[in-house]
């Protein structure tokens, strides 16, 4: 248990530092593989009388997609999880909405 409450107190990257390592070097990878030109910038292969650079973005494309959406995916699992009575700031905010006061209608 105490062990549980030291997680909770640390930030989510500290509590979780491999996933965080993981999440970094996916965003860095997705960044540099568009930046670093000379990877793409070929005349060479060809195919027809298109370049390299165009089936480069036809494929780099989706990857980065599906990269972005495991990093969106892995961030999620970092959030904390919801206090023990349910609510995200523990027994305080699981006591239930305020309540409702309804205004009857007036009658003449």
């Amino acid at each position: 248990m105490a062990q549980e409450s030291s997680i909770r107190s640390r930030g989510p990257i500290a509590a979780h530092p491999v996933t965080s390592a993981v999440i970094a070097i996916l965003v860095i990878a997705a960044i540099f593989f568009s930046l670093y030109v000379p990877l793409y910038a070929r005349a060479t292969p060809k195919v027809g009388d298109f370049p390299f650079f165009y089936f480069y973005l036809i494929i780099y494309m989706p990857v980065v997609g599906i990269v972005l959406w495991i990093v969106i995916t892995l961030q999620k699992r970092l959030e904390p999880s919801p206090g023990p009575s349910g609510g995200p700031d523990g027994p305080a905010a699981a006591s239930g909405p305020a309540p409702v006061h309804r205004v009857s209608e007036v009658t003449r």
